[in-house]
């Protein structure tokens, strides 16, 4: 009913600007009241409703084939690899390593985006697949954009992906926009990140409600499937597996709130909360890290969260693992 309520002011306050208009005047566009809740996933219907309506830009981050055979109308193709805008290799070959902030920022000016004022709004697109690898590019993307001093709030996931665009019947289109530069700086932000001696001093601390999350597929987290980035089969000391691969959906959307914060509690119980104690994630080369980050920090609302970059990857050539 207030949807309704909504929707009929709104078309209520169009009509009458548009006859109050003079006849060469355009009349007034509303902005419909929805486009003003910008949450940490939207939805295609709203994506659809409300681009026009805001300083928003629609990043396509699949590959640049991809974008090219079909695309969201308005779209703009930076692809997450990894060596580009997103990610770099770092020091000891480490995969997926955050980039130096100015690129982040070059980039993001060249797409059209803009900081601090006006502020515009970013919406990630990804593809879907199995493994999942291509679901987890949003949520690295975005953690990679709250690094490099981007508000969360501004940043959102587009739920399901492109292939959650097209199944509700939505336009695409072969047309490459060509946005405008625009000024883009902030402020790197180092502050959820963190190294291999900080995990080292916080392994089998579970009692003092520090708790480990490999994010990893459960044969990689056993030892029984040695991944080819790490040195040694197993996991760090004292973490619990949660695999990224289940906070989607068979088609990519996000599970629910519910569901997820169920995951969670299954796999640490209650030994931590928003207001206690502390989530270390990681993965193998902080991929899934990042999904699980975005999960706890964003849809679930922890606020005591960090992030092992180097991962299996790094911690396997200074440490054993456990099995």
């Amino acid at each position: 009913m207030i949807c309704s309520s909504a929707a009929l002011l709104a078309g209520l306050l169009a009509a009458a600007t548009a006859s109050a208009a003079p006849a060469d005047v355009a009349p007034r566009t509303i902005t419909p009241l929805v486009c003003y809740i910008f949450g940490d996933t939207v939805s295609p219907w709203w994506l659809s409703k409300c681009a026009s309506h805001l300083d928003l830009t629609v990043i396509d981050l699949r590959s640049a084939d991809e974008y090219a055979a079909s695309h969201i109308p308005g779209s703009v193709s930076l692809p997450f690899e990894p060596i580009s805008a997103w990610s770099v290799m770092g020091p000891g070959d480490l995969l997926l390593e955050m980039p130096p902030s100015a690129e982040v920022w070059a980039a993001l000016g060249a797409a059209g985006v803009s900081n601090p004022s006006p502020a515009s709004k970013i919406v990630l697109v990804n593809g879907v697949g199995v493994p999942a690898f291509p679901q987890a590019a949003s949520p690295r993307v975005a953690t990679t954009l709250k690094y490099a001093g981007i508000s969360e709030g501004r940043v959102a996931v587009l739920d399901g992906g492109f292939p959650a665009w097209t199944a509700e019947g939505l336009p695409t289109t072969l047309d490459v926009p060509v946005p405008a530069p625009r000024t883009f700086t902030a402020t790197e932000d180092r502050s959820f990140l963190v190294n291999r001696t900080y995990v080292a001093a916080n392994i089998n601390k579970k009692n003092k409600g520090i708790f480990l999350i490999d994010g990893r597929d459960e044969a990689v987290y056993n030892g029984s499937v040695m991944e080819e980035w790490a040195l040694k089969p197993g996991h760090i000391p004292s973490a619990v597996n949660l695999p990224a691969k289940h906070v989607w959906n068979a088609d990519g959307s996000w599970k629910s709130q519910l569901e997820l914060l169920a995951m969670l509690r299954g796999g640490v119980g209650y030994g931590v909360s928003r207001s206690y104690g502390q989530i270390i994630v990681y993965c193998g080369v902080g991929g899934y890290a990042s999904t699980w980050y975005f999960v706890l920090t964003r849809i679930l609302g922890f606020e005591n969260v960090v992030m092992y970059d180097g991962s299996a990857q790094e911690w396997s050539q200074y440490y054993d693992m456990e099995l």
